[in-house]
Formats: C-alpha cells, structure tokens, sequence
C-alpha cells in the first residue's frame, strides 16, 4: 500500500529500482520480463525496459549477475559478488532509512505542509507495523535523537573503512544528482562546468568498470584533465583521482576534456564536451552567462547580484545534469600517455629558512 503510494517513475529509474531487481533475483533465477511484472505489482508502476534492461547489462558486466540464455529469452541470477552487494545494501538501509526521514521531517518544520504530515504520520505508522513495540499503546517514535546518532555513527565507521562508499554507490547508479552535491562540497557552489566534468567522468568510470569506480586513489585509476577550471574540480570528486594523490595529470590544453585508465590496461575513455553545451545552457537559463559576465568576468555586480548568479548557477548545473549524454559529450576510446609512478623522494631542512623542502623529483 505505501509502495504504491508514493512511487514515482523518475525515482524508479535510479538506484531503488536497482535495489528492487536485485532483491527480486535474491532467490530465483528471473528474465527481464519477469522483474518488470514484479515490480509493478509491488508499485503499481510498471518500468520501462528502457530502465530495466540496461541495468541488467551494467550488473552484468561489473560481476553482480549472470545471465543465461533459453527458449529465445535471457534469465538471470545473482552471483556471488551480487550477493555480497546486496548485504552491503542491507547493512546501509538504516543509514538510507534515516536520511530520508529526516529530509521529510527538515520539509515539515520548514513548510508546515499537510501532506508532509500525513506522511510523516504514515511512514511511522508503517514502522510500527513492521516492529511495533512491547506491551499495548503507546506512541514511540520511528528516530530518537540517540537512534540518529547511532546510525551516523555506523555511516561514519563505513566511511572510516571505504571512504568513497558513497560515491561509489552513485556512479554505479549513475546518480548524477547525489554526484553533483558531494562534487559541490569541495567546489564551493553549483555550475555547469563542475556538472560536466560530474557528467564526463560518471559515463567514463561506468565504461571502465567496476575496477575504475572502486578505485582508492593509489595511481591504478588515472586521469588526464585538459583545462583548469571547474569542470576538473567535477573530475577529481567524482573519480577521486586528485593532485594530492598523484592520480590527477593536468594538460594545460584549455580544452573541456578528461581521459580516464586504470594502468596496466591498453584502453582509455576520452570524453569531451561538445561546443554547443553554451546553447543547451542558455536555452535552460537564459539569466546565467549575463550574470556570469557580470558578476565573474566583469566583477561588476554587487551583493544581490552574486546571489542571484549563484542561483542561476545552480539551476543550470541541476538542467544539464537531465539532459542525454550524446547531446552534451563526444567520446573516443583512445591509448593514453600516462607518466610514471609518483617517485618517493626525501625532504631537507632548508639551512635559511628552517623549512622542510621536498625534493621536486626532476632530472
């Protein structure tokens, strides 16, 4: 009944409905048909095959599912390394519980809206069904303050052991959204460039594999940025391949371009933008390259001004973030150039000025 009121297709094309078909391959060996019959008659929402299939194939090619082909149809199955990704989810659905719960409560307080109550109300309501309390009566609360806490506290071991969980999560599910947020911790705002560089560096991970995505910033995943602006700052959070860690090589081409490998392999992804992502963003907000000349390229405008741009900006960040791929993007499967490894060289202590002074490693 809560599944059915409060599903919605756009949410079903991301990572819940990721969710959905691995639970229902869990047991049984299924075909896509047969997840697209299920899922509706849990939602009452049936997804496109334009949502399904493509899943299916991804899973397949990171190692979550095998397929086998029978009577003209492909059926498949969770395998081993499928399994332990859905334990993993299990592990996280607290952490996913809570959050939710808590954007909807920040929604009540801030709009006192009565849906947002009703809601409220009936997902308590729902818990309670699935772990009502001991004894008879009596209100109890679906998130105490130290319930909270405790589950922060969880995430933050799970990110003590793989710090880029979060992000890893939403590459594979190509959550270009969540991407753009955590790319906007580091940058300070929302642009369009970050968002392509989010954009660029989502699809190249993905054609990589899951050996790209699970990358720990040790120089095995490589990327080669061709400019220095926003766009690489949407490559280094997502990839986390970064300056710092040795994985990041700038090229100081001035082009919108980023190339991404794993060293050892032949193969690289090079993906560019194309030059008409202006038009696209103009067509989407038309208010951001005045205000872009204005407050950026002019230093012209006052305070009211720079929020407006940061407004604008947002919007535009959030509109390309929608629109297909190939509209935006070239791509080319290239044979990169890498250096070599970063050398371990020794630091002296400078005799004039006291100060510790790594040795720059050139000939």
């Amino acid at each position: 009944m809560y599944l059915r009121r409060y599903v919605d297709i756009d949410i079903m094309a991301t990572g819940i409905l990721k969710m959905m078909m691995l639970h229902i391959m869990k047991d049984d060996e299924v075909s896509g048909y047969d997840i697209m019959k299920k899922v509706e008659s849990l939602t009452g929402k049936k997804p496109s095959t334009g949502s399904v299939y493509p899943l299916l194939k991804k899973m397949e090619r990171v190692g979550w599912i095998s397929g086998r082909a029978e009577d003209g149809k492909t059926c498949y199955r969770l395998t081993e390394v499928g399994k332990e990704h859905v334990a993993q989810i299990k592990e996280a659905k607290c952490g996913f519980i809570k959050n939710l719960y808590q954007s909807i409560a920040m929604a009540n307080e801030t709009f006192d809206d009565a849906e947002l109550q009703a809601l409220m109300k009936d997902m308590h309501d729902l818990h309670m069904g699935f772990h009502p309390p001991d004894g008879v009566g009596g209100a109890v609360s679906i998130a105490s303050n130290s319930d909270i806490d405790a589950l922060e506290k969880a995430r933050i071991e799970r990110l003590r052991q793989n710090p880029r969980e979060e992000f890893v999560q939403a590459v594979l599910d190509n959550d270009l959204a969540s991407c753009l947020v955590k790319t906007a911790e580091i940058h300070g705002h929302f642009c369009p460039g970050s968002a392509l560089g989010v954009m660029a560096s989502v699809y190249a991970l993905n054609q990589l594999g899951l050996e790209s995505i699970s990358s720990d910033g040790m120089e095995n995943l490589m990327a080669i940025v061709e400019i220095n602006a926003c766009f690489a700052d949407g490559v280094q959070a997502v990839s986390g391949c970064t300056l710092g860690n040795n994985a990041l090589v700038y090229r100081d081409l001035g082009r919108l371009a980023v190339t991404f490998t794993v060293r050892g392999r032949d193969d690289g992804v090079r993906v560019r933008v194309l030059p008409n992502f202006r038009d696209r963003v103009a067509e989407a907000v038309p208010e951001f390259y005045p205000l872009l000349e204005k407050v950026i390229k002019d230093r012209a405008g006052d305070e009211k001004d720079a929020a407006a741009f940061r407004e604008v900006g947002r919007a535009a960040a959030f509109a390309l973030i929608e629109l297909p791929f190939e509209e935006l993007f070239a791509v080319e499967f290239v044979r990169p150039d890498l250096p070599d490894y970063a050398p371990i060289t020794e630091s002296v202590i400078c005799p004039g000025c006291g100060e510790m002074i790594m040795a720059r490693g050139e000939g």
